[in-house]
């Protein structure tokens, strides 16, 4: 299992996509989370200075789909998701995404 934290600047609802190489493969399980998250001003600490914060908006992340490359890519796979705001200007999101392997069953239900 691998896990990242992605930090996206002034963002508004719509579709974000992440491509990483070697976690990600076609067919592997990926979940992602979200949440409002504060850069500090002239913080010499970079990511670490970057603090999660709850906020008063929602946040949600919806449709969330694996992909392998795209023809002729070299990368081994991403993700992409809907990522729902409801505020009314960009904010700062962080978006945690853990990677598993691919399922262990599949089932056809209805």
């Amino acid at each position: 299992m691998s896990s990242g934290r992605v930090f996206w600047r002034k963002q508004r609802s719509g579709w974000l996509n992440f491509n990483w190489n070697g976690p990600i493969q076609p067919n592997s399980v990926v979940h992602v989370s979200a949440c409002e998250c504060f850069f500090v001003p002239g913080s010499i600490a970079g990511v670490d200075g970057i603090t999660l914060h709850r906020g008063a908006a929602t946040i949600h992340v919806k449709n969330v789909r694996v992909h392998g490359p795209n023809p002729g890519d070299t990368i081994t796979g991403g993700v992409e998701f809907f990522l729902q705001i409801d505020w009314n200007a960009p904010l700062d999101v962080a978006t945690d995404i853990t990677v598993m392997g691919p399922p262990e069953s599949k089932f056809i239900l209805g």
